[in-house]
């Protein structure tokens, strides 16, 4: 009978070793499998982190491209408007076959703005009329004057049209980026004169009472 006994609580702890290593063998595989999944998630993570970087440099790069874009496009705009800062546009001229434009240009200063012998004094290096002749549209001339102070002095005396009957007008002429940024800028400008304000454009930049505008 004792040895029935011994045996069969042998057999009872032998039992218990074998669930006690089964436990221990789940253990192992399950840190086995926290360590894999570790793993995993630290490749992830620096998947990710390589990603990330990856995605930073690229808007650096393309933010540099946007900068440097934009630089160039200033610098365009700026050597066109330095190629026209000699020229005037005259609006609402007559356009006859055969005209003259620098001819008309000048009867134009001596009867109008009041410049003696503009024929003589005020040198126009060349004159025409802008764009494809439009039935019933009168064109623009544009004029690029020798001097510079000769334009300055037209533009000063343009507003001498003003009292007269003609619908003749004058104006500086601008690439087309700076002539839509004065037309944004225009209504600020009025509003600034009838506030009694200083207000000037300058290519495209608004002063007013000496001070950048921005908005």
């Amino acid at each position: 009978m004792e040895d029935k006994g011994t045996e069969k609580e042998m057999n009872k702890n032998f039992g218990s070793e074998v669930k006690l290593q089964d436990i221990f063998e789940l253990i192992s595989e399950v840190r086995k499998s926290i360590e894999y999944a570790h793993s995993e998630i630290d490749d992830l993570k620096k998947e990710n982190e390589k990603k990330a970087q990856v995605q930073r440099e690229t808007t650096e790069r393309i933010n540099k491209l946007e900068a440097d874009n934009i630089t160039l496009l200033n610098s365009v705009i700026d050597v066109k408007a330095r190629s026209m800062r000699d020229n005037l546009l005259f609006y609402n001229m007559p356009e006859e076959s055969d005209e003259n434009t620098t001819a008309m240009i000048h009867k134009l200063l001596e009867e109008k703005l009041g410049f003696e012998d503009a024929v003589m004094k005020i040198k126009i290096d060349r004159s025409h009329r802008l764009g494809k002749k439009k039935r019933g549209e009168t064109r623009p001339i544009v004029a690029k004057f020798n001097f510079h102070q000769d334009k300055v002095s037209i533009m000063r005396n343009a507003k001498k049209l003003k009292d007269t009957a003609s619908r003749i007008g004058i104006s500086e002429q601008f690439p087309e980026e700076i002539v839509r940024e004065r037309k944004r800028l225009y209504p600020e400008f009025k509003k600034a004169r009838r506030n009694n304000l200083k207000a000037t454009l300058v290519r495209d930049k608004l002063f007013i009472n000496g001070e950048l505008f921005r908005g």
